[in-house]
């Protein structure tokens, strides 16, 4: 069983390096996953299932992730950085991020993610 940093650190590396289909090992079966984001409101995932329907055709292209402050209490972590995004017609801007886990036998099975986006 890995440490909760251990496992911080492995999702933020999939994630970083847009491996999805690894990314999403990590999750429990039944994860909750709470979206907020000024641009979008609030987005609920019941499940991996769920979560698999999302339609990812307008999503932005990530590069340069920074990660400013990690917290792990237990089985729970908190993860804030920003990100450089790329949208479709090529226009890009930072967003701010903060992610919050909570794990049970290396799955996550709730994560909260709040994101601000700042237009260059």
């Amino acid at each position: 069983m890995a440490t909760t940093k251990e496992l911080i650190e492995q999702i933020n590396l999939l994630f970083t390096e847009n491996r999805m289909e690894d990314f999403m090992d990590y999750f429990a079966e039944d994860v909750v996953w709470d979206m907020y984001s000024a641009a979008k409101g609030h987005t609920r995932f019941n499940g991996i299932e769920d979560f698999s329907k999302m339609d990812v055709s307008n999503m932005p292209e990530h590069s340069n992730f920074q990660f400013s402050t990690i917290v792990i209490e237990g089985d729970m972590a908190s993860v804030q950085g920003s990100a450089t995004n790329k949208k479709k017609d090529g226009i890009e801007y930072e967003s701010n991020f903060c992610d919050i886990y909570h794990f049970k036998d290396d799955k996550i099975v709730k994560m909260s993610s709040y994101v601000i986006d700042s237009p260059h």
